[in-house]
């Protein structure tokens, strides 16, 4: 590929060498950041920056990077340059930043998108370095760029770069707060959001209190939600009313965010028990068939875990009663619940739910209550089908001090879950592995032995390690991959400008909104998405985890984080950026993406050259802005050019 005349040829040669992110790499891509063509160069500098990020390469490539930035002209290759120097690991080298600040001095009235790209750099090498042991150069120009407005086509483009640079301040500048006021009056309400971030831990504490006053009747609720968290982090504990006003705001994640502070501290005559007890004892609406509205479930189970945690005795009477509530929900809630006020009957009963989320969340609890006292209890999960479950208690065993007991069904567990043959089982089956480095002997060693050619090179590590320890002789790993699926790039091209369309469920508010997909950026990972929908994977599953101010996710069989397709799915970041409506795919560690997807509903700019981004939100971000945990996904249709 780096052969090629095409440039676009080229261009993905080099992307595809830097996500090995291996530093014998670097020699090969570090000549095309002297390519005549700019395309070739773009990619050239944002496969040194994902190669750097070995550590035996960065040193290597920020040189390499340097040597370009000084002579570089195009704004675009700029650019990438100076992302890529902004994200090398450790805390960033004097040069790297003296040519940043620099350059962003020097482009200060420069194409707004170079503008954006210095936004970044700052932001991301504040955020993995810190500002510096002078930082005054830099806050001055993240100030100066806190300020763009653009013009009328660009606004957009403005607002993100104002983003950017404020999230840098909220890093680095913790002085008068020069600044924050004007973010604050921004017409955007991301940056307010994160003015209102940078305000709370930052000014006097009364001038923080008159800010977050302010911003908790601001119009959007992303920046009301972050004004509750300062509040609760500040001056809960001597006021809780702003708190408990908006436990009826009209906005879901608002009133949420509210109940789920009030199980912090609150004056006496605050009475957030009494506030919080009608919205628990509603739990009981959830058995009249009122499921998926927020009015039969979310509010009362968040209240409960909160009441749990500042009344206990009020809210034992109500565990019962929602260990039997038809939606496992508010059961796992409940578990949650019953651990905080150590109640070890409920929480046994919960240890036989119908739901292994239920068990899950029940273990911590009673692992808690009873310590060792409960493990035959789970012992007995590790033969259940969910692979959080089978992890959390294989992790709960630690210091059993039965430990024959506890070695068959862990490697009973351990030899169904590789009967699958699902690549996604790593977890349980790792943690597994590390509670037989703790039960196990000698003897077990042969038990072992067929796990040195696993399908999963760090099972197979595992095995060969703990084979070595038991028997006192070296044992190697020699594992044997299963095949990747198929890519097929003419029925990549065949979906080119196609869009994904997702119906919510009737019950969780209904609408939909459309996704245009990226396969010239991300082909393996639309491809596989599209082959997904194509085979009504998707359909009825849930958004399981939903985090006001971050993401949402969703698309586990399991309704966990830890249970999608089986395949793994191969990294493929580059230089877009997790803005506010963009679609990337879960995973635990390098590679390890099973399909399951979120959506950023803020610019999360700490997932860039991390995560993969696939797609973007073109119409009814407001329908993702509603959903809340569990709301199910009734069907997701793949639309044609």
């Amino acid at each position: 590929g780096l052969a090629s005349k095409d440039p676009a040829v080229v261009g993905q040669a080099i992307r595809a060498l830097g996500r090995f992110e291996r530093a014998a790499l670097v020699g090969k891509v570090a000549p095309f950041l002297r390519d005549h063509r700019v395309p070739v160069r773009v990619e050239a500098a944002v496969a040194l920056g994902q190669l750097g990020q070995d550590s035996t390469a960065t040193e290597i490539a920020a040189a390499e990077l340097l040597g370009a930035f000084e002579h570089e002209s195009e704004p675009l290759v700029l650019g990438a340059l100076a992302r890529s120097l902004g994200r090398l690991p450790g805390p960033a080298a004097e040069p790297i930043r003296t040519a940043l600040v620099n350059a962003a001095l020097t482009h200060v009235a420069g194409p707004p998108t170079l503008q954006l790209d210095l936004a970044r750099a700052l932001e991301s090498m504040v955020r993995l370095g810190g500002p510096g042991s002078d930082g005054a150069a830099l806050i001055e120009r993240l100030r100066v760029l806190a300020s763009v407005q653009g013009t009328a086509s660009t606004t957009d483009l403005a607002a993100k770069i104002r983003r950017a640079a404020v999230a840098g301040l909220v890093r680095a500048d913790r002085g008068d707060g020069g600044g924050i006021t004007k973010a604050l009056a921004d017409r955007d309400p991301e940056v307010r959001r994160l003015a209102v971030l940078w305000a709370s831990d930052t000014i006097r504490l009364d001038v923080r209190k008159s800010v977050l006053t302010t911003a908790l009747l601001d119009a959007d609720p992303m920046v009301r939600v972050e004004a509750l968290r300062g509040w609760g982090r500040h001056f809960q504990a001597a006021d809780c009313g702003p708190i408990i006003k908006a436990t009826n705001d009209h906005a879901h994640h608002v009133a949420l965010t509210a109940i789920d502070l009030l199980g912090g501290p609150c004056p006496a005559a605050a009475n957030a028990g009494d506030v919080l007890w009608p919205m628990v004892d509603s739990l009981a609406g959830s058995q009249r068939g009122n499921v998926g509205t927020i009015a039969s479930w979310h509010r009362g189970a968040h209240a409960m875990v909160s009441l749990a945690k500042i009344a206990p005795n009020r809210v034992r009477g109500v565990l019962s009663r929602a260990g039997v509530d038809q939606t496992w929900q508010v059961r796992m809630y409940g578990a949650v619940a019953a651990g905080i006020v150590g109640d070890p009957d409920r929480l046994r009963e919960r240890l036989g739910d119908a739901n292994d989320n239920v068990r899950e969340a029940a273990i911590a609890g009673l692992k808690r209550v009873r310590g060792h006292g409960a493990d035959s209890a789970f012992l007995a999960q590790l033969s259940r089908p969910d692979y959080q479950l089978i992890k959390t208690a294989a992790e709960a065993l630690a210091g059993t001090p039965d430990k024959p007991a506890a070695v068959p069904p862990l490697l009973a567990s351990l030899a169904r879950l590789t009967a699958e043959r699902r690549e996604n089982s790593r977890d349980p089956r790792l943690a597994i592995l590390v509670r037989l480095r703790e039960v196990g002997a000698a003897g077990d060693a042969a038990r072992l032995e067929p796990y040195l050619t696993d399908f999963d090179p760090e099972v197979a590590a595992a095995a060969a390690g703990l084979m070595t320890q038991w028997t006192g002789q070296p044992h190697r790993a020699k594992p044997i991959r299963l095949r990747p699926p198929a890519l097929v790039w003419a029925e990549i091209q065949r979906w080119q400008g196609s869009r994904l369309r997702v119906t919510m469920a009737r019950a969780a508010g209904g609408g939909s909104f459309e996704i245009a997909l990226y396969p010239e950026t991300a082909p393996a990972t639309v491809a596989r998405v599209i082959a997904k929908v194509r085979a009504k994977y998707y359909d009825g599953l849930t958004f399981h985890r939903v985090v006001p101010n971050f993401v949402i996710q969703g698309g586990s069989p399991a309704a966990n984080e830890y249970r999608g397709d089986g395949p793994f799915m191969r990294d493929e970041v580059d230089s877009r950026s997790h803005e506010r409506g963009t679609l990337g795919i879960s995973t635990r560690g390098r590679d390890t993406g099973d399909a399951q997807i979120f959506v950023n509903v803020v610019d999360n700019l700490r997932l860039d050259f991390e995560y993969t981004v696939w797609g973007r939100i073109v119409r009814g971000m407001d329908v993702v802005d509603s959903v809340l945990e569990g709301d199910q996904i009734e069907r997701v249709d793949l639309i044609p050019k």
